[in-house]
């Protein structure tokens, strides 16, 4: 337990974490720590090391805007290589001494006489602070379906997220549930090691090219030596992704049908089995379930010693899958890409704000406040709360839009007081918000990662980017209470 109460507790230290950091340190706020549950940095891409792992944004706009990288090696860098961005980056603003690892937050209570936050980590200490900075990631939690038979299978077994290297893939027979954003990595890889591949896919998905390529030495050379022209390619993605790919969304219109026609061709020219293709090709709108970018996925299908199985499962068996059908798949290894627990917020931490009230029953129906402050959760702030995720574009965006904001904020508030945003608040904007969101694509009848079981969307940002960035260049007092 610390003697002083700290300024503030930040809760990860993935990317949002870190940036929260470093300004808070620009800020002369230098009295916090990073509680971080592992023993490394960057978040997802500390955890997700399954073969192929990538980000599907281009490297150069997921990266800090402060703290540019000329060294990608692909546009679309490997996990590693944004671990160790972020290794660097903690190590240049000298945050090293602030991380507090293998430190889980299990749970925090808000004093309001005090006004101080009071953590409690797994191993039973106590932090005390004024603010408490949750920056869990929204894909964080691995989702394991609910298959019969999973204790009996005598191989091994995990969640992509959760891959264990030292499980040897070469010679192996692998199934693969689940068939997005992981499987579209993972296959291409463990295809060219692995005897047998079985990808048991449920709904079909759609697929357009990554276009993904290695940077030249020169161009390498180029961006660390003018840094303009780094800042030029960051733009250029930028606004390729806000002006263009960003329409794929409305459901309708030139862009929409163009990319629509992209995928459709992409899979005419790649799958020559008429019914191979068939298999593959969704039965609802592009952009209403997350568009998956590969160059390599439908070459892997056509391999020889890659199925393609869409027969539904039975169970689990001590030797591999057993189909509806009545077939059964034997295997070595099952690999689990069935995604995340994207609705459930912060589904590990116990938070009782004031009056008692529970971060559990706010799960419920999560709303917040520009998706960065909930009601009743005082002198806290959620980075990459609900409504903040976006199925175009780089969450880096969403994170540098809200850490000014929670700055001023944290500054505004005197010390011994706390804040509260107002229910009339919170209403009036996720009113808009929601309203927004049933005009998207992403409210049409298929079923996605984005909504809760009832239909709603608590996950995406329905706008372009640069209207979040807008709204959130000033605080409102008014919307918000300081007691104490």
């Amino acid at each position: 337990m610390f003697d002083t109460p700290l300024t503030a507790l930040i809760v990860g230290a993935g990317f949002a974490g870190i940036a929260a950091a470093i300004k808070l340190k620009e800020a002369g706020i230098s009295d916090f720590t990073i509680a971080e549950k592992t023993g490394g940095l960057s978040g997802t891409w500390y955890d997700n090391v399954y073969p192929g792992a990538a980000c599907d944004v281009p490297s150069h706009l997921y990266s800090y805007s402060f703290a540019l990288n000329p060294n990608w090696s692909r546009r679309f860098s490997p996990s590693d290589e944004i671990r160790e961005y972020v290794e660097d980056v903690v190590e240049r603003y000298g945050l090293g001494k602030h991380i507090r690892a293998h430190t889980e937050i299990l749970s925090a209570e808000f004093d309001e006489t005090t006004a101080l936050w009071h953590a409690k980590t797994k191993d039973g200490d106590i932090i005390t602070a004024r603010f408490l900075i949750a920056s869990v990631a929204i894909l964080g939690t691995p989702k394991l379906p609910d298959i019969d038979g999973m204790a009996d299978f005598k191989g091994a077994q995990f969640h992509s997220a959760s891959w264990d290297k030292s499980v040897h893939l070469e010679g192996k027979r692998i199934a693969i549930i689940g068939s997005a954003a992981s499987t579209v990595q993972i296959a291409p890889v463990v295809a060219k090691t692995c005897s047998e591949v079985s990808i048991f896919q449920r709904t079909p998905n759609w697929v357009i090219p990554r276009a993904d390529r290695a940077y030249s030495k020169f161009e390498k050379t180029m961006f660390a030596r003018l840094p303009g022209a780094m800042q030029l390619t960051r733009l250029a993605m930028y606004l390729y992704l806000e002006l263009m790919f960003y329409r794929v969304f409305k459901g309708q219109g030139l862009i929409h049908k163009y990319v629509g026609g992209m995928a459709n061709r992409l899979r005419k020219r790649k799958i020559k089995d008429p019914e191979l293709r068939a298999k593959l090709t969704p039965d609802y709108p592009i952009g209403c379930k997350r568009v998956l970018l590969s160059d390599d996925y439908y070459d892997t299908i056509n391999r020889d010693n890659v199925e393609l199985v869409t027969d539904g499962i039975a169970r689990i068996s001590k030797v591999g899958v057993l189909l509806e059908s009545g077939r059964e798949i034997a295997v070595d290894i099952i690999a689990y890409a069935t995604g995340f627990q994207a609705t459930e917020f912060l589904p590990h931490l116990d938070l009782t704000g004031v009056g008692g009230a529970k971060l559990a029953s706010w799960r419920k129906n999560p709303k917040a406040h520009k998706g960065l402050v909930i009601p009743k959760m005082p002198n806290a702030f959620f980075l990459l709360g609900p409504n903040t995720g976006l199925g175009h574009a780089s969450m880096i965006l969403m994170i540098e839009a809200q850490i000014p904001y929670m700055v001023n904020m944290m500054q505004a508030v005197p010390d011994g007081q706390y804040f509260t945003v107002k229910p009339d608040a919170v209403k009036a904007y996720n009113d808009k918000i929601q309203a927004k969101l049933k005009t998207s694509i992403w409210a049409t009848s298929c079923q996605s990662w984005y909504k809760t079981k009832d239909g709603d969307i608590p996950t995406l940002w329905p706008y372009p980017v640069y209207t979040y960035k807008s709204m959130m260049r000033r605080v409102d007092m008014a919307e918000y209470d300081i007691r104490g």
